[in-house]
């Protein structure tokens, strides 16, 4: 047998899910790439990792 539930909407607006999104995330984005392309040397494998902790895959 199937649960059920209900879900009450406070207003009658068409809900979405990004609707809290603030059009400034773009900006977020393009700081999130810029640090990725600042930091990437640093960035090592999984395998480099795990030879310098002693790990073996």
């Amino acid at each position: 047998m199937a649960a059920r539930s209900k879900v009450m909407v406070a207003s009658d607006e068409l809900f979405n899910e990004f609707s809290a999104l603030d059009e400034d995330d773009e900006s977020t984005a393009e700081k999130i790439h810029a640090l990725i392309e600042h930091e990437k040397d640093d960035f090592i494998s999984l395998e480099e990792y795990a030879k310098r902790r002693g790990i073996s895959l």
